[in-house]
This record gives structure tokens, C-alpha cells and sequence, in this order.
């Protein structure tokens, strides 16, 4: 069973919800991936998303877009990333890890090669944000013969039949954009109620909403609807400084809920 799939699994079983946080590859500094990781563990997290940075991320708000441009300076490449995720621990306590990339990056390594770094590395799951379903029948094919899952992004703005279609062809979960334009952290709370009901017409997988979520208290809102948030960049803005980011990550994420005391491991 893909550690996705187990992940979501334990958690409804202990109705628990999954805390995902969204971590840039070589940001604040260049070997920063590990401590951050396992600070983000200590403080709740469930499921890791870990970005590979790109140049032009265009599904990015101007937080991780510094970030990402952070990393490349810091020296972060598509293959160092990969690499340091393959020496990350693997135990049955390790949450799984979802890498966000661009289709440039894949075409670049190649999705047959990609996919078997992937695997290599330990990667559970992927998304491509500015690569359409229509688009996506090679990568899907190398992905899933290596057990890998990849997960599309869905808007408020899509029609059923687009949500149909993409619901078909997406495995893991569903990665619900709850506003938009791209990511960042919003004021208020966004409605997606009469959204995520849409989605569950067309799909049986985990939903997990994003872009906007900051607080505790907005989490919480979108938890009593979805089974995962995405925390990304209120988190990241607190890490800028890399001698103080693991335990910036650390307290910030525990603010979310106990699970930095009472953990339901994945």
C-alpha cells in the first residue's frame, strides 16, 4: 500500500485529520531539508509536501517564489533535491513525503528517470501543477508502475465534467484550492463548503485544501470538511532564518493541534 494511501487510512481510524506542511528543498539554506523535516514531525505533521524549486513557479505567491529563488542560489538542483530526500529515515513513523514540481523539471530529467528517482528518494506522491490531466498520461503510466501516486490540484471555478475528468485520473488525493489566484496567506476564511461537496460527487479520495491556510483556526474550519490541510507559506515565512528555522517550524506547526504531544504516526 502506497504510505499515502496507509497514512489517511490510520488517521480516519483515529478520526484524526492530516496536518501537511509545505517545505522548499534547500531553503532557508542548502542542507536544511533534514532538521526541517524532522522538526515538522515533532510538531504534527503527517504528510510532507517538499518542493523542488523552479524559476518560474507559476502556481506560486511571492513567498515561496523567495524561497524557491533562495534555494537555486543556495545551490538546489532537481537531482540534490532527490538526493537528500533518499537519505531522509524510513520507518514505519516516517511521514510520507509528496514532492511538488514543474513540467519543465520532469521533461528536463525525463519522466521515466524522474519516476525511478522518485522512487529511490522514497517519494510517495507528486504534483505538477502546470501540467493539465490531458497531459499527463506518460508521467501517470511511470509514476504508477512505481507506486508512486500523482495528485491533481482542483479549483472552485472547475465545471463537474473537469472535475469528473480529473477526479478519474488522480490517485492518493485531491489537493483542493480553496481561492483563486496563487498561493499566500489570506485575512479570512474562505467558503468552500458547497466546493468540497461538488468534489465528493465525483471522488472517493482523501481531500486535502490549500492556498490560504495560516492559522490554527482556519485549519480547523477546513478540517471539519476535508481531511488535510496544506500549510505552506505562513509557514515558510517564518523560516528565513536557517539557525532558527527547525524550531521556528516546530512550535508553529504545534500551534495547529496536540499532535506535538499525542502523534497518530503514519
Amino acid at each position: 500500500m502506497n504510505p499515502i494511501d496507509r497514512c489517511f487510512a490510520r488517521l480516519a481510524d483515529n478520526g484524526r485529520k492530516a496536518l501537511m506542511p509545505y517545505l522548499t528543498a534547500g531553503y532557508p539554506a542548502i542542507g536544511s531539508l533534514h532538521g526541517l523535516v524532522a522538526a515538522a514531525v515533532e510538531g504534527g505533521a503527517d504528510i510532507i509536501e517538499v518542493g523542488i524549486p523552479f524559476s518560474d513557479p507559476v502556481a506560486d505567491g511571492p513567498v515561496i517564489q523567495g524561497t524557491s529563488q533562495r534555494a537555486i542560489e543556495n545551490g538546489m538542483t532537481p537531482s540534490l533535491a532527490l538526493q537528500q530526500l533518499s537519505t531522509l529515515p524510513k520507518n514505519e513513523g516516517s511521514p510520507p513525503i509528496v514532492v511538488m514540481t514543474y513540467t519543465n523539471v520532469l521533461m528536463s530529467l525525463g519522466y521515466a528517470r524522474f519516476a525511478a528517482m522518485a522512487v529511490e528518494a522514497g517519494v510517495s506522491g507528486v504534483i505538477v501543477p502546470d501540467m493539465p490531466v490531458e497531459a499527463s498520461d506518460e508521467l501517470r503510466v511511470h509514476l504508477a508502475t512505481a507506486g508512486v501516486h500523482m495528485i491533481f490540484m482542483v479549483t472552485p471555478n472547475l465545471s463537474d465534467a473537469r472535475l469528473q475528468r480529473i477526479s478519474s485520473q488522480a490517485s492518493g488525493f485531491l489537493y483542493l484550492v480553496s481561492v483563486l489566484g496563487t498561493t499566500g496567506e489570506r485575512s479570512g476564511t474562505a467558503d468552500i463548503a458547497e466546493f468540497v461537496a461538488r468534489v465528493k460527487r465525483h471522488t472517493d479520495l482523501p481531500l486535502a485544501v490549500g492556498f490560504g491556510v495560516g492559522t490554527p483556526e482556519q485549519a480547523r474550519h477546513f478540517w471539519g470538511m476535508v481531511d488535510g490541510v496544506i500549510i505552506g507559506s505562513a509557514l515558510a515565512r517564518r523560516l528565513n532564518d536557517a539557525d532558527q528555522a527547525q524550531k521556528e517550524a516546530q512550535q508553529y506547526l504545534a500551534t495547529f493541534n496536540d499532535r506535538a504531544v499525542s502523534h497518530a504516526t503514519c
